[in-house]
Order: structure tokens, then C-alpha cells, then sequence
């Protein structure tokens, strides 16, 4: 089996798999806001999640379908994860909040943005029509 053929069969079902990992978290900072009042940037983080989730399906729709489009779509959604997790660690409180964005930022955000980053990098010949990688 060609690398691309694995990569087009495990990265659409991986991009799914998070988007879905993400409408959890999304509820939980639904449940939490009513804590804040309606006006603060809890609003603006679950907008940022539903956008993220988003461009995960849409992703991994483009990645099946080897779509032109796929190389801006990960170079977009690697940008939202990593202002996710600069936005996290820049506005948690201090103790538990800090560690748990520490955690989001280093385990999840951060690395998932590198592989879309070479994803996006990876697709650009689809972009221009070619096959084979240069």
C-alpha cells in the first residue's frame, strides 16, 4: 500500500475522531458560561471550538476526495488550533485552569496544528492538479 493511500484512509477517520472529541469539551464550556454572566470570552472560546469542529469534518471530507482546497483548509485550521492555544494559556486563571490549558495547548492544539501544517504542505499538489508529491 502507497503512503498516500494510508494517509487518505486513517487522516480523514483521525480529523472526524477529534472533531467529535471536541463536542464534549464544547458542551462543558456551553454548562460553564451561566458561572461568567453571557458577556465575556467563554462565548468567543465556544464560537472558536464549533468553528475548530468545523473545519475538522470539512478536512477530513477534503482529504478523502484528495480536494484542491485541501491545503488552505489545513493551513486555516492549523492557524485556529494554535490561536486556540495561545488564547488558553494567555487568559487561564492561575492553578488548575493554567495546567489544564497547559495540558490542552501542549498535548492536543499544538501538535494536532504541526501535522495540518504538514498536511497543508503535503497537499499542495492537489492544489495544482499533480499526483505525486515533488
Amino acid at each position: 500500500m502507497r503512503r498516500e493511500e494510508a494517509v487518505r484512509r486513517w487522516l480523514p477517520r483521525a480529523l472526524r475522531i477529534a472533531g467529535c472529541l471536541l463536542v464534549p469539551w464544547i458542551v462543558a464550556l456551553g454548562l460553564s458560561v451561566h458561572r461568567f454572566g453571557a458577556r465575556n470570552l467563554a462565548n468567543s472560546w465556544i464560537w472558536l471550538d464549533v468553528i475548530e469542529v468545523f473545519a475538522l469534518f470539512l478536512l477530513a471530507h477534503l482529504v478523502r476526495r484528495r480536494h484542491p482546497a485541501t491545503s488552505p483548509v489545513a493551513s486555516a485550521t492549523a492557524v485556529l488550533l494554535a490561536m486556540d492555544a495561545f488564547f488558553d494559556l494567555w487568559s487561564a486563571h492561575r492553578g488548575s485552569d493554567y495546567r489544564l490549558a497547559q495540558v490542552l495547548a501542549y498535548a492536543a492544539e499544538l501538535p494536532s496544528a504541526l501535522l495540518l501544517a504538514a498536511l497543508s504542505w503535503y497537499a499542495l499538489p492537489w492544489a495544482a492538479g499533480r499526483t505525486a508529491h515533488p
